[in-house]
Formats: C-alpha cells, sequence, structure tokens
C-alpha cells in the first residue's frame, strides 16, 4: 500500500514537471519569436513584404488620384520600400518598448509634396488650392498609416508588452521550478533508476504535448488556408505562423531525444541495480 502511494506521488510530480517543461517550452518559444521586434522584420524581409506593401499602398493612391485628376505614373514614385521599412521599424520598435506605436507619415509627406511638386511643373498643371492640396496629401497619409498598421497589433498591445516585460522572469522561475521538481524526485527515491524513469515520464510527455500543435497544423495546412486580403500581411503570418510551429517542433524533438537519452540510462542503472541485488 505505501509503495502504491509513493508509485502516484511521483507520477503526479513527473506530470507537474511535465506541464512545467511544457509552459518552459512555449515561454522560450514566445521570448525568441513573437515577443522579438527582430523576428518581425526578419519574416517582413524573407517574405518581401515591404516591396508588396509599396504596390498595395500605390494601388489604393491611384485610387485617390483619379477623383483628383492624378496621372496613374504619378504615384511610381511617391512611395519608397526604404521608407517603408524604415517607418515600420520604428512603428515595431515604439510598440514592443510600450510606446504609442504611431506610424510616422513626415518622410511619405515630404515626398509626396516633392513628387506633386515636380508633377505640377513637369505637367504645367494648374495649381490647385492650398486647402485642396492640404486635403490630398492627407488622405493620401491617411492610406499609408493604414497600410502600415498591423492587424491586431493595436488590441494585443497592452498584453503582449507586459508579457514581454514579464518573460524573463517567467523562464527563470519555471527554469527553478523544473530543477526542484527534478532534485525532489532524485533524491526522493533509494533506486535512482526509478528517479530516472519518472523524469523520463514527464519529458516524454513534454516531447508529446509540445509536438502535438504543430503536427496538426502542418499536416492540415490550416495556416495557409487562412482568409487575409493584404498579400503583404498574408506572407507575413504564415511565414511568422510557419517559424513558431518549426520552433515548437524543435523543442518536441529535443524533449524526443533527451527522452530516448534517460530510457536507455534507466535501463543501464535498472540493469546495475539487479546486479547489486543479487550480490
Amino acid at each position: 500500500m505505501h509503495s502504491k502511494i509513493r508509485g502516484i506521488v511521483f507520477c503526479l510530480l513527473s506530470f507537474v514537471l511535465s506541464f512545467v517543461l511544457l509552459l518552459l517550452s512555449i515561454s522560450v518559444m514566445l521570448e525568441a519569436t513573437i515577443l522579438n521586434p527582430s523576428y518581425i522584420l526578419d519574416n517582413m524581409n524573407t517574405t518581401n513584404y515591404f516591396t508588396d506593401k509599396k504596390d498595395e499602398i500605390t494601388r489604393e493612391l491611384v485610387d485617390l488620384g483619379y477623383a483628383s485628376g492624378l496621372e496613374e505614373s504619378f504615384f511610381g514614385n511617391v512611395v519608397e520600400t526604404v521608407t517603408i521599412h524604415d517607418d515600420t521599424e520604428d512603428y515595431l520598435e515604439s510598440y514592443y518598448n510600450g510606446g504609442s506605436a504611431k506610424i510616422s507619415t513626415v518622410a511619405f509627406r515630404q515626398r509626396f509634396n516633392s513628387e506633386l511638386d515636380s508633377y505640377i511643373k513637369k505637367n504645367n498643371v494648374k495649381v490647385a488650392s492650398s486647402d485642396s492640396r492640404e486635403y490630398l496629401i492627407n488622405k493620401a497619409a491617411s492610406v499609408y498609416e493604414a497600410n502600415l498598421r498591423i492587424p491586431m497589433f493595436s488590441m494585443l498591445s497592452p498584453y503582449l508588452t507586459t508579457l514581454k516585460d514579464m518573460m524573463p522572469l517567467l523562464i527563470g522561475g519555471l527554469v527553478v521550478f523544473a530543477a526542484i521538481l527534478c532534485v525532489i524526485i532524485i533524491f526522493a527515491n533509494r533506486w535512482k533508476h526509478r528517479a530516472v524513469r519518472y523524469i523520463c515520464y514527464a519529458t516524454s510527455g513534454t516531447f508529446i504535448t509540445v509536438g502535438i500543435i504543430p503536427a496538426v497544423l502542418f499536416s492540415t495546412g490550416y495556416v495557409s488556408k487562412i482568409n487575409i486580403e493584404s498579400r503583404a500581411f498574408y506572407n507575413l503570418f504564415v511565414q511568422s505562423m510557419n517559424s513558431v510551429l518549426i520552433a515548437l517542433a524543435i523543442c518536441s524533438a529535443v524533449f524526443l531525444i533527451i527522452s530516448i537519452g534517460l530510457f536507455f540510462l534507466h535501463k543501464n542503472m535498472r540493469k546495475h541495480a539487479s546486479e547489486e541485488r543479487c550480490k
């Protein structure tokens, strides 16, 4: 009876350890991906986000220009990829640092003004009133700003910034907690091969739970089926999510390797323990 209770207690400790390792894996993955502004920028560069976003902004500005009598050719040089990159980088940095996360339109407005002056001079166009010109520039800047704003960022901002601030402490706490559980399991077992077995149960459980999400989503192709109108945002979302899933799959593979190592260690230690009992 006493041994059964001990077995139940150690199984519960293994379950708790497995859950802690699961939280630790997810926390490390979030810290390295979604909570890291460099991660978003890297995926933007990989997916040609800035080029696609330039095309999308230009198309909307062309529609705006028709109402103002501006030819389509005017908008060919209004939007610059480097400006989109710099403004997006500043936007992300401000967002992840807990700032106002506003998108600057200063460089875009200056460029638009300059191109408009050149267009008027080159085509001998009658200069509109200053109010009409200001209205056009403001509308164009609104289009630019709306296109650079990342969906759901403003809604998730307070949660992600709080999570980002507490993540180092959370990861540290989980590492310490996992270490304490391992120490308890090891030193509370007279036969150390049993302790290794219980820790192996925990790592095996983590391997399965961490690996389920990427296995299901990759096999169903659900991520690529999501409907996002913007090509730039769609490619960014798919690339970012696939990178997250790959990170989870790598974590799962690491726990699989650890579990296999612990399994063979347990067998070897159990063999030696049996030999000692026979002496």
